[in-house]
């Protein structure tokens, strides 16, 4: 009987934890999303509705435009691999097979690559494009209410990867999971078994509720019951040869985006920035008074004519530093979000003077990452 261990990343194993895990607790994992598309309609899907259905390609927070700015992500954040997940990846295969190239020939062979895969659309021809193309290892995600495709994860034997199975951790569903469980035990090429706690999220919150599921408390987005029912079946899977980690919602939260934001933040801070010790940005803004943050404004971000508002910037940003004396790396206009970014001690100080610009100071504080996504802000 093999003993179960509390790792330090809020989570729990059985023997070691898959390679893909390893990484992806260190922060060291680029998250490239290739496509919100799928066939499958899962009522516990947590995907936006800014990516759910929609096909485009992410990494991380950076909806990408152009193949090389994954590269750049996997460099700010300082990646040592990626894992790659939709939606379907299958859909776009000649798109995930490029990427998963695009990787290896930049980075090496080092780079350690791992896939979500769906079970239903799966082909010989299709897994041995990705093992060509150098995938190091496939999660399988099969349906636990239908087990009619279940054998076609044994395509995936022939390879030189590694073969796991990744569920999310259905409260209701524990014969279904042991069902599963007994199905793959008896595979030798499945090495692994990622359980996932249950979450909710603002697109599967209805439907979740509507199946009379409820969160944990106030403060988590975990679901009541998925918890318990994951440490039930870790107890069982002691007599199975599976290597098996547990990952719990505050994992995910708490060390796998903490870590990476800490890595991308020391590549990404400006000299008027403050990095928190957490990796959060904390700086000066400047907001023309149309354009302060409140309900609507990123929305009102993506629709709005830019050009004549960063004119009025650049404008203002020169009669800042003039009037104040300010060292150019010291303030930057930020065309996304149509604002000047200063140093919050100069902001603190002067915030009386740049009022009268008709400008709106604010201390701001932020991730370090592509979208910028606002903690907090304090209008001064």
């Amino acid at each position: 009987m093999r003993g179960i261990t509390r790792t330090p990343y809020y989570s729990y194993k059985i023997g070691a934890l898959p390679k893909g895990c390893s990484y992806c607790v260190k922060g060291e994992k680029l998250v490239l999303f290739v496509t919100g598309k799928c066939n499958r309609n899962c009522y516990y899907c947590a995907l936006s509705d800014q990516k759910r259905n929609k096909d485009f390609v992410w990494a991380n927070e950076w909806k990408i435009e152009k193949k090389q700015d994954i590269v750049e992500e996997a460099k700010l954040c300082e990646a040592k691999g990626a894992g790659i997940t939709g939606g379907d990846p299958l859909l776009r295969l000649n798109r995930t097979i490029s990427l998963i190239k695009l990787l290896k020939k930049e980075f090496g062979k080092k780079f350690h690559i791992h896939m979500y895969v769906p079970v239903d659309g799966v082909t010989k021809l299709k897994l041995s494009k990705l093992a060509k193309a150098g995938l190091d290892e496939i999660r399988f995600h099969p349906d636990l209410s239908d087990d009619r495709n279940w054998d076609l994860i044994k395509l995936a034997a022939k390879y030189g990867w590694n073969v796991g199975i990744e569920i999310p951790v259905v409260p209701d569903k524990k014969k279904e999971i042991v069902e599963l469980i007994n199905y793959i035990k008896k595979i030798k090429k499945i090495t692994f078994l990622n359980l996932n706690e249950l979450e909710v999220s603002d697109t599967n919150c209805n439907k979740l509720l509507k199946k009379g599921f409820r969160t944990k408390n106030g403060i988590s987005y975990a679901i009541k019951g998925s918890d318990r029912l994951a440490k039930e079946l870790l107890k069982e899977l002691r007599k199975t040869n599976l290597k098996v980690h547990y990952c719990s919602a505050k994992l995910k939260d708490k060390v796998q985006l903490a870590n990476r934001i800490k890595r991308r933040a020391k590549n990404i801070a400006k000299k008027y920035d403050i990095v928190n010790k957490d990796g959060t940005l904390l700086r000066g803004a400047l907001y023309l008074k149309k354009f302060t943050p409140s309900f609507g404004y990123h929305l009102k971000l993506e629709v709005i004519p830019k050009r004549e508002l960063i004119k009025k910037l650049h404008k203002l940003k020169r009669e800042i530093k003039f009037a104040l004396n300010i060292d150019s790396d010291l303030i930057e206009i930020d065309e996304g979000k149509i604002r000047i970014l200063i140093a919050p001690w100069i902001l603190v100080e002067h915030a009386n003077t740049l009022k009268k610009k008709k400008l709106v100071p604010a201390l701001v504080e932020e991730y370090p990452t592509y979208d910028q996504m606002e903690i907090s802000i304090d209008f001064l």
